[in-house]
């Protein structure tokens, strides 16, 4: 059996054939790209990586915002068998630096823009060996062009064969204490997660699902192979614009939307109806944050659409609990776990709680990560007696559905 992450692109194609996969927007840009060009860009790139040296296990950071380069990387990384390792590119050079240094990157993809800042983060930085830029001007010196690597290597590449437990992504997050924690995730980990997550709000090459979530945040990650095993198109934006947004559901008849709570909150002081007609829309989905009931009564009374939650985290790759199409969705309730993953309710001597009482979200399934990078205790800690412990607060009901109600610690 194949376990390599990237096989959900190739998947796609066997079983939908060549049809336009992503629309790209943002201010006076539209951009359209079938599955087949993502593909074949993606294998240039990975023979172009090879050619410098890339191998399998080997880190390759991706430093950039939205737009068509980054799924074509990650899936190129993905092919190789390297790990991708996505980084917020609002972050500091400092911020940045701990994180080229902890994973120890042996490549960085970035652009014009965000070079300098890069520049300064890799200085002296004895694993970086190379650095991609994404731009039309002159090249930086000593990098390389990725503009050059997706076109002008050969669009043949076979995908390296992994293990289940192989290394993917490597993703860092604050966490509730110290420095940030690269979580460690294998390619069963992302790849059970994404099939266990559709049964739930199952989609279909009809969909058309608009993404304002950064591509570099799990979420945003998991949407994108959701859309390749189902056939439904992605509408990506750059970031978030509610303006862009509503205009982009009327444009592409977006079927879903997916966001987090501020990004509802948004919408609906810039929706007019007199302007704005969302009649496509048939499913909103929310997660990454908690979702009152105030704003899902605002988006459901406005909008006239169902808002569905749900709930996770970066160390469970990431999706824990949604809420289901057949099932009642009840007020402050993230839903029950998704398929293959379990929930239980621990106190803090690790025992079970019945059910209605309040105690740590604990998680268990292929879906938990493998631990922290070079944090031995931190992992340890995490991952007690067999399941992920969240740092969560909640309770499960009779029907095995999960309210969060609070953090056990304290966020920086």
């Amino acid at each position: 059996m194949e376990f390599n992450y990237a096989r959900y692109g190739l998947e796609n194609i066997k079983n939908y054939g060549e049809y336009v996969s992503l629309i790209y927007e943002e201010e006076n840009l539209v951009q359209e790209f079938t599955n087949v060009q993502i593909q074949r860009q993606s294998n240039s790139l990975a023979n172009g990586l090879q050619k410098l040296g890339v191998k399998q296990g080997h880190v390759v950071a991706v430093v950039l915002p939205n737009g068509p380069a980054v799924p074509v990387a990650f899936t190129a990384i993905f092919k190789m068998g390297a790990v991708f390792l996505p980084v917020i590119f609002a972050l500091t050079a400092y911020e940045i630096r701990y994180i080229l240094e902890d994973s120890g990157a042996n490549t960085i993809i970035t652009d014009a823009n965000l070079y300098p800042k890069i520049a300064e983060a890799s200085r002296d930085l004895k694993s970086v060996k190379n650095i991609l830029v994404k731009t039309e001007e002159i090249l930086p010196p000593q990098t390389h062009s990725f503009g050059e690597m997706v076109t002008k290597n050969s669009t043949d590449f076979d995908i390296a064969s992994v293990r289940p437990d192989d290394l993917a992504v490597l993703m860092y997050t604050s966490g509730t204490t110290g420095s940030p924690k690269g979580v460690m995730l294998s390619h069963q980990n992302i790849g059970s997660n994404v099939e266990g997550g559709i049964p739930a709000l199952p989609t279909s090459p009809e969909d058309a699902m608009l993404i304002p979530l950064p591509l570099n945040h799990i979420f945003g990650l998991l949407m994108v192979n959701e859309c390749n095993l189902t056939g439904a198109r992605i509408v990506l934006h750059k970031w978030f614009e509610p303006r862009l947004v509503l205009e982009g559901i009327m444009r592409h008849k977006v079927t879903q939307f997916v966001g987090v709570p501020t990004m509802y909150i948004r919408l609906m002081e810039t929706y007019d109806p007199a302007i704005h007609n969302i009649q496509s829309i048939r499913r909103l989905l929310c997660a990454a944050a908690p979702l009152s009931t105030e704003t899902i009564h605002l988006v459901e009374s406005k909008w006239g659409k169902p808002l569905f939650q749900g709930y996770g985290l970066t160390e469970a790759s990431p999706t824990v609990a949604r809420q289901r199409v057949n099932r009642p969705r009840k007020p402050g309730s993230v839903g029950p776990a998704i398929d293959g993953v379990e929930i239980k309710i621990f106190d803090d001597a690790d025992q079970e709680l019945p059910v209605g009482e309040v105690g740590e979200v604990c998680v268990r399934g292929p879906n938990v990560m493998k631990g922290y990078l070079h944090k031995e205790a931190e992992t340890r800690l995490a991952l007690r007696n067999g399941w992920l412990h969240t740092g969560d607060m909640g309770y499960l009901d009779k029907d095995g559905d999960l309210f969060i109600t609070d953090r056990k610690k304290d966020l920086i």
